[in-house]
């Protein structure tokens, strides 16, 4: 899947705000400057998110941005259809309906999508914000397949740990 600029932005001002766990608006240009993002362009970005629900927008000298929902609330997928438009896989068909090929391709399309879209709502504003935790480190692997062994005293003299070197030579 490959997401635009856009929508990297706007998932990284959603997480700015919702780390920021204010009762105050958060205006644009703090946005802007923490993330390293282009101000006028973030602006736009920032609109679409409040056009579609994500934000609220509060006019004035002490005027900015805040969630309308809590991040535990807040999907991946609301923030990226609010950018994008809604997920969707339709390809136009031929008029023959009896091209299977493209039936078949559709129907794999739409389960694709279908699964995307579970996936991107499952995953919340809320969790992307917490600090890692050893439980929550996926490096796709599994304890089956990387054994850690303890380490004794060579690791810290420039021994390799049996978990690192079998890592390194995968």
């Amino acid at each position: 899947m490959k997401l635009s600029r856009t929508v990297a932005y706007a998932l990284q001002a959603t997480m700015q705000l919702a780390v920021s766990d204010s009762d105050t608006p958060v205006p644009c240009s703090q946005i802007a400057s923490k993330g390293d993002m282009p101000e006028r362009f973030l602006l736009q970005v920032l609109r679409s998110l409040v056009n579609h629900g994500v934000l609220r927008s509060t006019r004035g000298v002490d005027g900015g941005y805040m969630l309308i929902r809590s991040p535990g609330e807040i999907s991946l997928l609301d923030v990226i259809e609010a950018i994008e438009g809604p997920l969707d896989s339709k390809l136009p068909l031929p008029a023959d309906p009896e091209d299977y090929t493209q039936q078949n391709l559709q129907q794999a399309l739409q389960d694709v999508t279908a699964t995307a879209r579970k996936q991107l709502t499952s995953i919340k504003i809320a969790q992307l914000i917490q600090a890692p935790t050893l439980e929550s480190i996926d490096v796709g692997t599994t304890d089956d397949e990387l054994p850690l062994t303890p380490t004794g005293p060579e690791s810290l003299s420039g021994g390799v740990p049996q978990a690192a070197a079998r890592v390194h030579s995968a």
